[in-house]
């Protein structure tokens, strides 16, 4: 029976444990191992899930915590600098791209630049797409809470950018 899910379980969370992995570290090796082990301490402890529907942010939560214990172990600098692209949603025009790489690299520095705590949540929010509850449910921390960091986050990222010159200040809001 065990075989019969360790198969189900891989197919269906192997590239989520590794994305998650792959953002905490831009290795992809780190990246692999953290969700191999994540996997494989999955379907070890399927037993201890209570709630089947949670069992994708129990993986990255897995997955996560695996990363940062190879970092811990290969004395790494965790960073944001080889993460996924956010997809733009211009067309790819040659001016427009080069404009978006830069803001995007500049959104990623400012991202990394957060505390850790703030910067998993915003990651988890804004580029994993989770819920608020779930985010709740797998650092085991009130919603609220979530949304306070979630909120921090994004006013420090503002600031971030507008003190780089990506954003600029006008009457009424940001440009």
């Amino acid at each position: 029976m065990i075989n019969k899910y360790s198969k189900i379980i891989f197919t269906l969370y192997y590239k989520v444990a590794y994305n998650a992995a792959y953002f905490y570290c831009g290795d992809k090796y780190i990246a692999e191992e953290a969700a191999q082990e994540a996997i494989l301490k999955a379907i070890q402890n399927i037993h201890q899930l209570r709630d089947p529907n949670k069992i994708e942010p129990w993986i990255k939560k897995i997955a996560i915590n695996n990363t940062i214990t190879l970092f811990r172990k290969h004395k790494k600098v965790l960073s944001l600098e080889n993460s996924m692209p956010i997809s733009d949603s211009q067309d790819n025009l040659p001016e427009y791209f080069i404009d978006s790489q830069e803001t995007l690299n500049a959104v990623r520095m400012a991202i990394d630049s957060l505390n850790p705590v703030m910067k998993q949540v915003i990651y988890l929010r804004f580029y994993e797409e989770m819920k608020i509850k779930d985010i709740s449910l797998m650092l085991k921390k009130p919603e609220n809470t979530i949304r306070t960091i979630i909120h921090r986050g994004k006013i420090s990222i503002k600031k971030k950018l507008i003190s780089e010159g990506y954003l600029e200040l006008k009457e009424g809001g940001i440009k």
